[in-house]
């Protein structure tokens, strides 16, 4: 009797053992694919978010650089004789598409390479208005070159100085929502730990009511053997 009891017990132990094992197995790799998914979300979130980010101010600098250049040079507040003025436009030239190219091999949402897009046209557009200002500025033509440039070049510039700020505030949407979503992960790694925890009292208690029961029928088959 005791022996068949002790085997019932024991089947159920290894059942329930079995079962909470499996619970603890499961919930481990739960809390290891959060963990993983966080981690890719923070390095996402550094690597094509912050890092474009910091990108595109370099990226609007230069090109409000390159207006206040060609600005300070018509209006005669300029030291750079034109050709000097031509290398430094060439050189913030490939600066700007040093920029983009970087910024395009970032992970970009459908919306981001549309916007990318446009303002490489309105940049390949507005190096040429400079250019053509620049010929008529060679052949005493200031006025005019004054005219288109602050006509045709102003719409260009604003522009793309608005296209600019539009991937901005996509870049800014896109980071927030993987901001959202990290936390989410870390609330769901969370609850799984307390559901860990729980499981461990579980055996605990489980254990301890073995034990209990077995000291029980000890007690019982000694008083039989006495009586």
């Amino acid at each position: 009797m005791k022996w068949s009891y002790f085997i019932r017990q024991k089947v159920k132990a290894a059942a329930l053992l079995t079962g909470i094992l499996a619970v603890v197995a499961l919930a481990s790799l739960s809390m290891i694919q959060a963990i993983q998914y966080m981690e890719q979300s923070i390095e996402s979130v550094y690597a094509d978010r912050l890092k474009p980010a910091v990108d595109l101010v370099h990226l609007s600098e230069l090109f409000h650089r390159k207006r206040l250049l060609m600005q300070s040079f018509l209006t005669g507040q300029s030291p750079l004789m034109i050709q000097e003025l031509k290398m430094e436009l060439v050189k913030d030239n490939a600066q700007s598409d040093s920029l983009i190219s970087r910024f395009e091999k970032t992970r970009l949402i459908s919306a981001e390479e549309e916007k990318l897009n446009v303002f490489k046209a309105d940049m390949t557009a507005y190096i040429k208005l400079e250019n053509s200002v620049l010929r008529l500025e060679q052949t005493s033509r200031r006025k005019e070159a004054i005219v288109l440039f602050e006509n045709q070049g102003g719409k260009i510039f604003q522009d793309g100085v608005s296209t600019l700020h539009a991937i901005a505030d996509i870049q800014s949407d896109i980071g927030r929502k993987a901001v959202k979503s990290a936390h989410r992960q870390a609330a769901g790694g969370f609850i799984i730990f307390m559901l860990l925890i729980a499981v461990c009292v579980i055996v605990g208690l489980v254990i301890l009511a073995l034990l209990k029961n077995e000291k029980l029928i000890d007690r019982k088959s000694e008083l039989f053997h006495l009586n």
